[in-house]
């Protein structure tokens, strides 16, 4: 984990089934920050969990479902909401 102001941040990937979360950073290019943005995951939103790593991560953002793979939610870094 990395720390941040206002507490501990940490790659997506690395929290558990019903975590609610807040987007804090995405890490990567231009493209992969474009296409998260276009499925609706941003800096600031809020976020949950549905079904942790290891393998594919399922997210809850609004109500929509979004799926991610491992090395996608490792990109996303994550602070508990």
């Amino acid at each position: 984990m990395v720390e941040k102001k206002g507490g501990a941040v940490a790659p997506l990937a690395q929290f558990q089934k019903g975590s609610l979360l807040t987007i804090e950073e995405i890490q990567g290019g231009c493209q992969f920050i474009y296409r998260l943005q276009a499925l609706g995951l941003s800096r600031g939103k809020k976020i949950e969990v549905l079904k942790g790593g290891p393998g594919p991560l399922l997210v809850k953002v609004g109500n929509c479902r979004i799926g991610l793979g491992y090395k996608q939610a490792m990109k996303i870094l994550c602070r508990l909401s």
